[in-house]
């Protein structure tokens, strides 16, 4: 009765717990084949997941506000003027100097194209219920002064509900006139 309790009774228990884990390995494998194919294992399922069109909200590209200073920016200018919402600043540098010029991720609200799509003014908006507005003025004044220094002029607006639009046609014509650069 040693004997049994000692040595057999042991070794049916580790024969039986290593058959279960057998079953259990093998039941994965199936099911991980069945969901990936059969020759595909994990890397099909990987790639499947990739595969699968991912979906979210869509919602509109611009503010209200924004969307109606762009509305009376479009009717403030004459015809043959592109206007381009969202613009990345590096895209209107040089490819070997924009690296130089660490503008990566910073944009302008609206640059105005003439009919050749060179730069002729980028508009910068300004909000007043920004928080934190000194952060914010900070980080343009960077890109603003590069943006001068390069002869594009800069028109700093302020967004508000209601807009003139021939005050607005004044101030883009005084920020493009080569003779407001004229220093006396």
């Amino acid at each position: 009765m040693e004997i049994l309790l000692n040595y057999v009774f042991p070794a049916i228990v580790v024969v039986i717990l290593a058959t279960i884990y057998i079953l259990w390995l093998t039941g994965r494998n199936k099911s991980d084949s069945v969901s990936t194919g059969e020759d595909g294992g994990k890397h099909a399922n990987e790639e499947w997941r990739r595969s699968v069109p991912k979906t979210a909200p869509v919602v509109p590209y611009m503010d209200p506000k924004i969307l109606r200073f762009y509305e009376v920016l479009k009717m403030a200018l004459p015809a043959g003027f592109v206007i381009i919402p969202h613009c990345p600043i590096e895209k209107l540098f040089v490819v070997s100097k924009r690296s130089d010029l660490h503008m990566l991720g910073q944009y302008a609200d609206f640059v105005i194209f003439d009919d050749s799509y060179n730069p002729v003014l980028v508009v910068d908006l300004f909000d007043m219920s920004i928080i934190n507005l000194d952060t914010v003025n900070k980080i343009k004044t960077i890109f603003k002064e590069v943006l001068r220094n390069s002869g594009i002029p800069v028109l700093e607006y302020k967004l508000s509900e209601d807009y003139n639009i021939d005050i607005l046609r004044r101030e883009i014509a005084g920020a493009i006139n080569p003779l407001n650069k004229i220093k006396r």
